[in-house]
This record gives C-alpha cells, structure tokens and sequence, in this order.
C-alpha cells in the first residue's frame, strides 16, 4: 500500500478509485492523448485530488480498487464520467468498451444488465444528454433483463 493511501477517509478513496478508472479506460489503447488528459484534469478537480496523487495515478492505475459508491445515483453519476471518457478516444472505442463493461461490474450494475446498461450510457453520451436524462435511461436500461 503506497504512503498515500494510510490516512484517506472513504471519500478520498472512492475519489481516486474512480480516477484511476478514468485513467485505466483512456489508457486502454497504451497512451493518453490531449483531450483525455484534459478531460482527466477535469476530474481530478472536481474531485480534489492532489496533484502528488495525480501523478500516481497517472503512472499505475492498476493499483487503485474500483471502490463502488453504494448510492445508486453516484453510480449513475460515475458511470455517466466514466462514459465520457470512453468517447474522448475513438481509436480504441471496441476495447474501452469493454473495460467499460467491466468497470460497470464494479460499479454494481448487475451481471444481467451490465451490457444494455453500457449500451444505453454510450448512447446517451453519443446524444451529449445531461445527467438527469442520462440517470432516467440508465434507470430503465437497469431494469431490462436480458433473454
């Protein structure tokens, strides 16, 4: 366990779990490219994260747990962040939808629901919805069982 991470409260923790998911997904085609970084700057400060922490980060996302939040609407909101960034890189758009489906996973959208769930929160994404529309599609699409 890094130095960093001794005296976090639970928020903090959360905090930089839900970064480093960022952070995971923009580097899911090896590199970050400008409007990642912009977009993950972005976070970090509506996050208040430090800068020390940041870079770590940055350097090993891999050793941040994913920290679900266990308010469905924070789910909701995470989930909405972490959708944004998957569309920053249309590159590596098959892969981080993937690793989108996975991070849906631990966010705690059930196993039956987590494909239409990232489904529907790309497309909402696409259609640059704001969170309260977004959160009412995600909602439904929740719900839906799949055959």
């Amino acid at each position: 366990m890094s130095i960093l991470n001794i005296f976090l409260s639970g928020t903090q923790k959360k905090n930089r779990g839900h970064l480093a998911n960022i952070v995971k997904i923009a580097k899911s085609n090896g590199k970050l490219n400008r409007d990642e970084i912009k977009l993950i700057k972005k976070v970090k400060e509506e996050l208040n994260i430090s800068d020390l922490a940041y870079r770590s980060i940055i350097r090993k996302p891999e050793q941040y747990p994913i920290n679900p939040p266990s308010n469905y609407e924070e789910r909701i909101e995470r989930l909405f962040k972490l959708t944004d960034m998957l569309l920053v890189d249309k590159e590596s758009y098959d892969l981080s939808v993937k690793l989108l489906e996975k991070l849906a996973v631990g966010l705690g959208f059930p196993l039956p629901t987590h494909e239409q769930v990232v489904k529907k929160a790309v497309e909402m994404v696409q259609k640059k919805v704001d969170i309260d529309v977004f959160a009412k599609e995600i909602k439904i699409a929740n719900t839906v069982l799949k055959d």
